[in-house]
Order: C-alpha cells, then structure tokens, then sequence
C-alpha cells in the first residue's frame, strides 16, 4: 500500500503539472512567444517553451510576457500577488484585467524586490558550501551549466564530464567545479535534482574567491559562448584576464546551434586558446576544425546505464515514447499512429526526472525521436531493449550504413509512410523486433565504452586535441599529424 507521504508527493506533482497546464492555457492567447524568445536569447537557445519558461522560471526572474505588461510592475503595486507568489500575469489576466490596472506602468528598478529575491537562498548555501581547496588550488576547471534547473541530454553530460573528471583527480592537479553560467537575472542553483548525482552547483562570479589560481580552464557550452564575455561584470573580467593561463574549450553538442567563427571572436581575445570537444562522430573531422578555427577533440556523451535493468519484449507495454522536439513532420506521423495503432498509449517526453525518463524507457516497446536522431532518446529504449525509430541526418549519425537498419528512415515522408507497418511487423515477430535491437546495440558498443570515454576526458583534460585548424588565417601555426584515437 502506497505509504501517506508517497500518497502527498503523487499529489504534489499531479497538481503541479495540472497547474501548469491551466497557467498555460490561460496566458498563451495573450502572451508574445516571439517577441519573449527574442528578448531572451538564453531561452531561445535553450529550446525551452516561452510560455512554460515564463510560468516556471521567467515571472520570478523579472521576465515580461508581452512588451505592454511590466512583471515587477504589476508585483510592486499588488503586494497581496507578490506576498502569495502568484503568477502575476495569470492574476492580471483572470483578475487584474477587471480592476482597471494598466500594466505598462514600469519600475525604475530591473530587479525585483530584495524580499521575493528567490537567489538569496542559494547564493547563502554557495557562499557556506564552496569548497576551501578550490580556495587555495593553483589549478581550476569549471564546467559551466545552464542555469535553470532543467534536464536535458546536453546537462547530463556536462555532470558526467565533471564526475569522471574527479574520480580521475589522481591524474591531474585540477579543482573540478560545476558553475551556473553568468547572467543578469542572477539565476542559479545549488544541486541538479533530475537525475542522480552528488554534485555541489556554483554561480560563476565564485570563482573570483580562487585567488591562488595561476590556471583557470573553463568548459561552456556552444549556446553560450557568443554572450559569455557579455554577461561579466568588470571584476569578473579583470580577474579572469589576470590570470597566468586562461584556456576556454566550447562543448559542441548540437552543430545546429553552435555558433560561427565570426561569432567567437569575444571569447577567443579573452582566452589564452580556445578549443571545443565534438560530441558526435559525424563532426569529428579536420574540416570542422577549419571551420570553427578550433583544436578539436572527439567527446562523445557517454551513460551511465548500469543501474537500470532491461527487460524482454514480453513485459513491455504497449507504449510508443516521443520526443519533445518540433520537427515540422511530427503532427503528422502521431496523427498516423493515433489512427493506425489505436491500442498504443503515445506519450511525449517532457518536463520527467531522467529516473522516469528511464522507467518509460525501460516499459515502451517503440521509441521515436523528432530531433537530432542520433541522440538519447533513441539510444536509451534500445539499451533497455526495445526500438528506437529515427530519420537519418548525416550532420549527427555517424555512418551512413544506419540507413539499411530496420528503425532509420530515410526521410520523414519515409517514417510517416511506414512506421507502421514497420511497429506491426516488428511488433509480430519478435526473432526481428530482438535483431533489430541487437545490431543497434553492437553499433553504440563499437562507438562507446566506459574506458574509452575515461580516456577521452582525460585527454580533454590533458588539452590532447586530435584535429588542429590548417586554413590560411588560421590562429594555429601547426597541425598535429598524429592519428585522432579510435572511438
């Protein structure tokens, strides 16, 4: 029997996402996603959706919904709103409205009030937390993360790279901190509470507390490199600056956000070298080094699945899992599968703990992703035995033999055609369903091991890049003929 306090937290978290929903629904008719992802190029490249960013995280960061409605305006002169911590766009709308309110008057202040400073908490336990031989250390590395505490593939592997990097710290002279990158809202977070891990989250501007730090190497994810140098303040920038070495590597996870040479060029003046680790093998070439001008190192992200059990084909349900992402194919294939499989459950991935991400997983006999392709929501129902489908996309896949798999299609109008009768052959033969899982599991053991991905962050560590720039104009002046490491 379900204990009280499970009973409570079940509870909890059906409200909170029902709540969510109701918020949605009301603001989303009066609420300008353009101009809000324009004015906040964080959430844009984060891929978040505006309005479920502004009901969890943008009104209490000072956000505004629309060009005419002032959030701290509208919390300044409704003091009840502010003291209930309710939504306060939401109140205008279902309430506010009515009163008279106009809600383009503005503040003079672009914070808000100290007393709703949600920060405050954290900044206190970051300030008692960080750890003294950061303090004293003659060697840093930060890995920066987003943030807003959210889950994402991209999040994941930057604790990854930070926890192997500490269990290998009998290699190297490196303080290992994980940082929120610097921005104006002041936005940050202490612990990462959707997957398990035991790492200590600190803001950025901590770092200045390393005054013995000769060498600083800082990890940023490629969205954030072009407004990296942007978002410090003065202090922060004459610290950085004198230090004796200051190397800054661009974690490239996505070539579809990563930014441009051109783009690079503030963070390039204020780093001794720059460098960036490639995730996926499609992208690991002497021509993407040219291109970004930038040493480069194959990293690809590596999980750690090893507390989390498969099972057969047999104890699987009847459950195809789908991926948040909005490829402009994807109304039409669920369309589809709604009309043609009616005994399957579809559920989309999104706003789960990476434990529950696992559990449905684990349960789905069919997974789809409408993103990248080559990415964890393929991958992870493979390796808990079931079948992942995805269209080849020869920027991310890394062999264009994936294309003779019976779960890659060629095209989205091939997926939309034939994934059904693709999940109903499968589905009926289960020798082909178990062939189909094993030569996509013999594919990642050949790309991805335990050691290698060890060995590949200490080289990350070690600065051993296996590709450098040659184009004229190039900031290198050699190349490193030795052969790139077999994934």
């Amino acid at each position: 029997m379900m204990s009280s306090i499970r009973r409570q937290i079940t509870k909890l978290k059906y409200s909170f996402a029902k709540n969510i929903g109701r918020d949605a629904r009301i603001i989303r008719p009066y609420f300008n996603e353009k101009w809000y992802l324009d004015k906040n190029k964080d959430v844009r490249d984060a891929g978040i959706d505006p309005v479920v960013h502004y009901i969890l995280y943008g009104w209490k960061e000072g956000r505004d919904p629309t060009p005419g409605f002032s959030t701290l305006s509208y919390l300044h002169n409704n003091p009840s709103v502010h003291e209930a911590r309710i939504n306060p766009f939401v109140h205008y709308i279902t309430k506010g409205i009515r009163t008279g309110y106009r809600p383009d008057a503005r503040l003079t202040t672009d914070r808000l009030p100290a007393a709703f400073n949600h920060a405050q908490a954290f900044h206190s336990v970051q300030d008692q937390s960080f750890p003294i031989a950061a303090e004293t250390a003659e060697n840093i590395m930060v890995i920066i993360v987003p943030e807003h505490n959210t889950m994402s593939g991209g999040i994941y592997s930057f604790f990854s790279i930070a926890r192997t990097a500490y269990n290998l710290r009998f290699k190297h002279d490196y303080v290992v901190l994980l940082m929120t990158r610097p921005n104006k809202y002041d936005v940050t977070y202490t612990r990462q509470r959707n997957f398990r891990n035991s790492e200590d989250v600190f803001r950025f501007e901590q770092i200045q507390r390393c005054r013995s730090a000769t060498n600083i190497y800082i990890h940023i994810p490629e969205y954030a490199a072009p407004d990296f140098c942007d978002n410090l303040d003065d202090d922060l920038m004459a610290y950085l600056k004198s230090r004796e070495k200051l190397n800054i590597n661009i974690l490239n996870q996505k070539t579809d956000i990563m930014p441009e040479k051109e783009d690079l060029e503030d963070i390039r003046s204020l780093a001794h070298e720059l460098t960036q680790s490639v995730a996926h093998h499609a992208y690991f070439s002497q021509a993407f080094a040219d291109r970004y001008d930038l040493p480069t190192l194959l990293l690809p992200a590596y999980t750690d699945l090893s507390g989390y059990e498969k099972i057969p084909f047999a104890e699987k349900e009847k459950l195809i899992i789908y991926s948040p992402d909005t490829a402009p194919w994807k109304k039409e294939a669920l369309e589809v599968l709604k009309k043609e499989l009616p005994d399957y459950r579809l559920l989309e991935i999104s706003g789960i703990t990476f434990d529950r991400f696992m559990d449905l997983a684990t349960r789905c006999q069919f997974s789809i992703t409408f993103g990248e392709g080559f990415d964890g929501y393929l991958a992870q129902p493979i390796h808990q035995g079931g079948v992942g489908f995805a269209v080849y996309n020869e920027d991310f896949f890394p062999t264009p033999d994936l294309l003779n798999f019976q779960n890659i299609f060629s095209s989205p109008d091939d997926l939309v055609k034939n994934i059904v009768p693709r999940i109903k052959a499968l589905s009926q033969d289960l020798a082909l369903y178990e062939q189909t899982n094993a030569r996509m599991i013999e594919l990642y053991d050949g790309l991805y091991s335990p050691e290698d991905y060890r060995e590949r962050v200490m080289r990350l560590i070690d600065r051993q890049f296996e590709y450098y720039p040659i184009h004229a104009g190039s900031h290198f002046s050699y190349y490193k003929t030795s052969k790139p490491a077999q994934a």
